[in-house]
């Protein structure tokens, strides 16, 4: 099975508890107003990669505690991320968190077989359309609307950390030399955080934006 993605880190410390790997998918139909990854939501960008491969590169980050689906809409591509975490679990059993715009009583009645399989794979789930007159510095969200919540008891122990505040940003540039960054950030960071970069001739390469066409490579 493939998955439209947009792009992927193997380590990531801002998007849910512990050390994560974090894939974002490509596509969202919600449109919600100042989308933070507005890039992400058409369904012809970025690339198909098999999840097969997927789960190689997940599996070879030895050291993480987790997996955290973003995007893009990750319950729009519900029944290959099933698929995707049943590859990685049978040779790791770890943590899978999810962020999705749809809230969890609209995926509960919408009683969507491949999305109710991927409801239940998951130990975290941050529900709830993108609000901007609400936009939180809460951890783990980016309006105060969505609510973080545990399906199982894997991750309880970071409950009280969900409810802290703080915005939480990783930088880094990968082999290629393209500046990159992860996280929720405040609001009119990316435009600020551009022109700043632009005026020193560096410019920016976000990691939740599409990625160039061609290959997913395993690292």
């Amino acid at each position: 099975m493939s998955i439209r993605v947009a792009h992927i880190a193997k380590r990531c410390r801002v998007l849910g508890p512990g050390t994560r790997a974090v894939l974002w998918v490509q596509g969202c139909p919600i449109g919600c107003k100042g989308c933070l990854v507005p890039e992400l939501q058409p369904f012809d960008g970025g690339i198909e990669a098999e999840t097969e491969q997927l789960a190689r590169i997940i599996l070879s980050a030895e050291d993480i505690d987790g997996i955290t689906l973003s995007g893009g809409e990750p319950f729009c591509q519900a029944g290959a991320l099933v698929d995707l975490i049943n590859k990685v679990r049978s040779v790791r059993d770890i943590s899978v968190m999810s962020f999705t715009g749809y809230t969890l009583e609209q995926i509960m009645s919408a009683k969507d077989q491949a999305q109710m399989k991927l409801l239940k794979c998951l130990d975290i789930l941050v529900d709830g359309p993108y609000v901007e007159t609400l936009h939180s510095d809460l951890r783990w969200r980016g309006s105060s609307n969505q609510q973080v919540r545990f399906l199982t008891d894997r991750d309880i122990a970071s409950a009280r950390v969900s409810e802290e505040r703080g915005y939480q940003i990783e930088f880094d540039v990968d082999p290629e030399g393209r500046f990159l960054w992860a996280g929720i950030p405040p609001h009119g960071f990316r435009e600020q955080l551009a022109a700043s970069l632009a005026c020193s001739g560096v410019y920016l390469y976000e990691t939740v934006e599409q990625v160039p066409q061609g290959k997913v490579e395993d690292e």
